[in-house]
């Protein structure tokens, strides 16, 4: 489940927009002109009017084409106006054959069925100084839902001298509304009802790496002609029942399935594993196909379909053993924790609640154990779509002792000066999936030279024990390696524990991101362990001048731990980093702390050890 259409023209604006500088370069949109005029059951029509000025002549070259995203099963896009307005006052308008539709574009091996189509625009001859004007007319004519949903935050990486979004409606439609730091107001005129949002923005806004959605907490509106959040599940729910019935055939294959497995919580999770692993992910987008799943008995007969295939048919696999479950809508495109006050369709994903167990579970993760959901999901609202039952929930924040990683890596420092070692990783929960899709890949000598020398330290090797059961709660990897860079601890080298060949990231950034200079705004942030230990055998006679000192830091959302030890000719390095927020949301205030863990960070693993020469 996905949903594009002017939504989407309004990221691809936002993705041409960004300037490097406030006034000397990248883009001014003069105008931002948008008109809806909605209709009955979720239709519309809006006519789009908007004027970019290039600032400089990068920003001219590279933004002389506008694309605009939609559904040809569901949209139409009529071109009303396309012209360059030159600088001395020309207007060369757009050739006919430079207004052009495409097809998505996907990567070799992926499966798309979907009438997305994107129409381009190329404007003729776009310097320094120019600006591109272009109306176009957008009418929604085959809803997904049958009603129309929209929040919208001010595009803060650009400059827009006048922004106005007007919605049209007869008096006799319910629509709500709310506004938070944007202009609003209402206007009547007989029968008919006007909404106008209106903005400025002045002052550009570099976007912010690994911030939640700016419509979380940034200024926004919304509007929406649903009358609650329950009337959105409720048509869903209805979908999905329809879709996850129970026949003679679903009822054979869930026998088949669990076999004779009799406690429900193994039969809930069999059925799960057959159908992550045996049902191909196709995103399905055709028609009705956006909102409303394949039936789950087409999906055993096809194996391949989208999330809402994947949800139905495990539904409805699970019915057939008396296991009640719940769709569950929510939005994993973006990193937003919070729905607007008033009811919104802007769900793009469904999962699989099961009242039994307390437990959601995610069916088109080929890796992830049952009841362990990707980063993603934690923490996010999520509605239960159950006719006559639909509600609001929230799926539990990410915990840190369920999501651990450790890695163990013994290496030796042989008579050259040549470093040779192995490497066991192991990982649980969330970790577990990544250290499954990470070593998914080709383990061949190429990715393990790769791997090596992401880590800082040239070599070669290979894993020994790459096979792993992917739905697995707990995985294990293991290797051996060689580094290419010998040293010479009699010439006086310091010698930096080797990491070993490993896929997971180190102790410090991946569980909270980095943090250079402290955010501006909240960001994402997970719970979770990790720890790193490092063992490497010293040639005899050898012994440490100085070890570095243990290190202990702590911040509000975090800690770091470090130790250093050499005994029976034997140096060993523990570090173990701990994230323990208390959801997936931290602050500017909480990233502050963390620029300085992170510097602390950093100046262990900058650590070296220096040995005295042997008598």
């Amino acid at each position: 489940m996905r949903r594009v259409g002017i939504l989407a023209v309004w990221a691809v604006i936002a993705l041409q927009a960004w300037p490097t500088q406030a006034q000397e370069s990248g883009f001014v949109w003069l105008l931002d002109r948008r008109f809806h005029a909605l209709g009955e059951n979720g239709r519309w029509t809006a006519t789009m009017e908007l004027e970019r000025k290039a600032l400089d002549a990068e920003s001219a070259r590279n933004g002389g084409r506008i694309d605009l995203n939609y559904f040809a099963d569901k949209q139409t896009v009529d071109i009303i106006e396309a012209v360059t307005l030159k600088s001395d006052g020309q207007i060369l308008p757009v050739a006919a054959d430079k207004i052009f539709d495409v097809a998505p574009q996907v990567a070799p091996g992926v499966a798309l069925y979907s009438q997305r189509r994107t129409k381009s625009i190329v404007f003729p001859d776009v310097a320094a100084g120019d600006t591109i004007r272009y109306v176009y007319k957008m009418t929604r004519f085959e809803p997904d839902w049958p009603g129309f949903a929209w929040s919208v935050s001010p595009l803060r990486p650009a400059l827009v001298k006048a922004a106005e979004f007007t919605f049209e409606y007869p008096k006799a439609m319910q629509v709500l509304t709310e506004s938070r730091g944007i202009r609003h107001r209402t206007e009547i005129a007989e029968d008919r009802v006007r909404q106008i949002f209106s903005w400025s923005n002045d002052k550009v806004v570099r976007p912010e790496a690994g911030s939640t959605s700016a419509l979380d907490w940034d200024d926004q509106f919304s509007i929406s002609t649903y009358k609650s959040f329950a009337e959105i599940g409720d048509r869903y729910g209805r979908l999905h029942a329809a879709s996850a019935q129970v026949t003679p055939e679903i009822a054979l294959l869930a026998n088949e399935i669990v076999g004779s497995a009799t406690d429900r919580e193994t039969q809930a999770r069999l059925l799960y594993e057959w159908v992550a692993q045996k049902v191909r992910y196709v995103w399905v987008a055709i028609g009705t196909g956006n909102v409303t799943p394949t039936p789950a008995i087409e999906t055993i007969r096809n194996r391949y379909g989208d999330c809402k295939a994947h949800v139905a048919l495990l539904a409805a696999l699970l019915a057939a053993k008396g296991i009640i479950s719940e769709p569950a809508l929510i939005n994993i495109e973006t990193a937003r924790y919070l729905l607007p006050e008033v009811p919104s369709d802007a769900f793009d994903h469904v999962i699989l609640y099961l009242p039994e167990f307390d437990r959601y579970a995610e069916p088109t993760s080929h890796y992830a154990a049952f009841g362990v959901l990707p980063w993603t999901h934690y923490g996010k609202p999520v509605l239960h779509a159950v006719e006559g039952k639909s509600r609001i929930a929230r799926i539990p924040a990410s915990r840190s002792q369920a999501n651990v990683s450790e890695v163990f890596t013994t290496a030796a420092i042989g008579p050259t000066g040549m470093i040779t070692g192995t490497t066991r990783e192991t990982a649980t929960g969330a970790m577990a999936t990544d250290l499954k899709y990470s070593s998914a890949q080709n383990l061949d000598t190429p990715k393990a030279q790769y791997q090596l020398s992401s880590f800082g330290a040239p070599g070669i090797g290979k894993w020994t024990s790459p096979r792993r059961e992917d739905f697995a709660a707990d995985v294990t990897l293991s290797s051996e390696f060689s580094l290419h860079d010998s040293i010479d601890l009699a010439g006086g080298e310091a010698l930096v524990a080797p990491p070993g060949l490993r896929f997971l990231a180190r102790p410090a950034y991946f569980l909270v991101g980095r943090h250079d200079a402290p955010r501006r705004n909240p960001f994402s942030c997970h719970a979770g362990r990790q720890i790193e230990n490092l063992e490497v055998k010293i040639p005899a006679g050898f012994k440490p001048s100085r070890l570095p000192a243990a290190r202990a830091w702590e911040t509000s959302i975090a800690s770091y731990r470090s130790s250093y030890a050499f005994h029976d000719g034997m140096l060993y390095v523990r570090r173990e980093f701990s994230a323990h927020p208390k959801g997936e949301v931290c602050t500017p205030e909480q990233s502050k702390e963390l620029v300085g863990l992170q510097s602390d960070i950093r100046r262990d693993y900058r650590s070296v050890v220096v040995f005295d020469r042997p008598l």
